[in-house]
């Protein structure tokens, strides 16, 4: 309750800094700034709360057990790695430079490979019969396709669409068909019949409707994962700045101790 009392303030306030007549009237920079941090950390708490919720709720429905598993490890491994080396430990503080840059490195390593495998992502798609019949006309033989579309069109059928046609023509009793495809064959499919048009509250429309739903679910899920991705970064980015600042005071006290030393060597 208070902090949404103090967000709550902190918003009328934004009135104030957006009003405020910065010709003629001194002002506190400090104070309004600290408004519009108060802002900014409250923002991005929400929009880490909606991605945690989106992530609680969907994962398990759109994407396999054991992939949502791996990637927690690998979120970990980040995680773990920049608490075993706490700049405000003695184990970090003592130290030598290069053995802080090697570590930084691996770290950077471990980002690096949980966005990869993040970027890997593949879904559960499952579409209707009647919305694969749907699909499959407007992709194979209404839809025309320019220059740059035709390799994507060309990669999409290869990789994804032409085994989801198999699939149909091998059981065509089936109600709905199921899918694993990776975010970025997703996002080629959007890219693909984003344009197609379909008049009135038809079969079509349903269809269409249905489809491009699915195809948002996966990419809210997607940007989900994202920004966790960027929290991480950003908590990776506060342990460096902090490392730095370890190295700093190291590179302080020695040019303290050089200074003593040749004064010693004066006298």
């Amino acid at each position: 309750m208070e902090e949404n009392k103090k967000f709550e303030e902190s918003l009328n306030k934004v009135k104030e800094i957006e009003n405020f007549d910065y010709k003629s009237n001194d002002f506190d920079h400090n104070e309004f700034y600290s408004v519009i941090e108060n802002i900014a950390k409250q923002n991005n708490t929400i929009k880490n709360n909606e991605a945690e919720n989106i992530i609680k709720n969907d994962s398990s429905r759109l994407i396999d057990k054991k992939f949502i598993d791996e990637l927690e490890v690998k979120k970990n491994r980040v995680l773990d790695l920049i608490r075993k080396y706490d700049p405000n430990s003695d184990m970090v503080k003592n130290m030598h430079e290069y053995d802080i840059d090697k570590v930084y490195a691996i770290s950077t390593y471990l980002i690096n490979v949980y966005i990869q495998y993040l970027h890997d992502m593949t879904f559960n798609f499952e579409i209707k019969t009647e919305e694969y019949k749907f699909l499959n006309k407007i992709l194979t033989r209404v839809i025309e396709y320019n220059g740059d579309d035709v390799f994507n069109y060309v990669d999409f059928y290869e990789t994804v669409w032409s085994n989801v046609i198999q699939q149909y023509e091998s059981d065509r009793g089936v109600s709905s068909i199921k899918i694993n495809i990776p975010i970025k064959k997703i996002l080629i499919l959007h890219h693909l019949i984003k344009d197609y048009k379909v008049k009135g509250i038809t079969e079509e429309f349903r269809y269409f409707r249905n489809i491009l739903y699915k195809i948002a679910e996966t990419n809210k899920l997607f940007n989900a994962y994202n920004i966790i991705v960027e929290r991480i970064k950003d908590d990776c980015k506060l342990w460096s700045n902090a490392l730095d600042e370890v190295l700093s005071n190291k590179d302080n006290v020695k040019d303290i101790t050089e200074v003593n030393d040749e004064i010693k060597k004066e006298d």
